[in-house]
């Protein structure tokens, strides 16, 4: 076998392990984003129960202090009573604006780090990519590149 034909397969090799480092610094991304994505899709999901068992907890609230007013004999349709819980459901209602701000912030936040992560994980596999051609260009290049002579003609030594 010729050096040429060792450096040529040096460089088949460095370019294809280039090309796998590459492609493996993209696929990290891409799974990093998918998780993040799934977690978002969780936080959501989570998001939707604590509303919803807010929603219920505030409805339970309203209907034992009408049940209690209306058990003192107090008149639950006008006065003091209805403003009471009118006042209950507008700090249920607030309460449920607020869990499901919170969610969904955080949510587009994990959405955010994944389209990061997958940025991140395509810029490193491109890195990787052209270092790797680099480091096997050079390499093959210097291999089949004509060795220099001496300084001062290559004559007597």
């Amino acid at each position: 076998m010729t050096p040429q034909s060792i450096s040529g397969a040096n460089f088949g090799v460095g370019v294809l392990s280039s090309v796998m480092s590459g492609f493996g610094g993209y696929e990290s991304g891409q799974k990093q984003k998918a998780a993040d994505d799934y977690n978002a899709d969780i936080t959501l999901e989570n998001m939707r129960d604590q509303v919803e068992a807010n929603q219920q907890k505030f409805s339970s609230l309203v209907g034992t202090q009408a049940g209690r007013y209306a058990a003192a004999g107090v008149d639950i349709a006008s006065g003091s009573p209805l403003l009471i819980m009118a006042a209950t459901v507008a700090r249920g209602a607030k309460e449920s604006v607020q869990i499901e701000e919170a969610g969904t912030e955080e949510a587009a936040m994990q959405r955010y780090y994944g389209k990061i992560a997958a940025f991140s994980g395509t810029m490193s596999g491109i890195g990787s990519f052209l270092s790797g051609l680099t480091k096997a260009s050079t390499a093959y290049y210097g291999a089949k590149a004509p060795t220099p002579l001496p300084a001062g003609g290559g004559g007597d030594w």
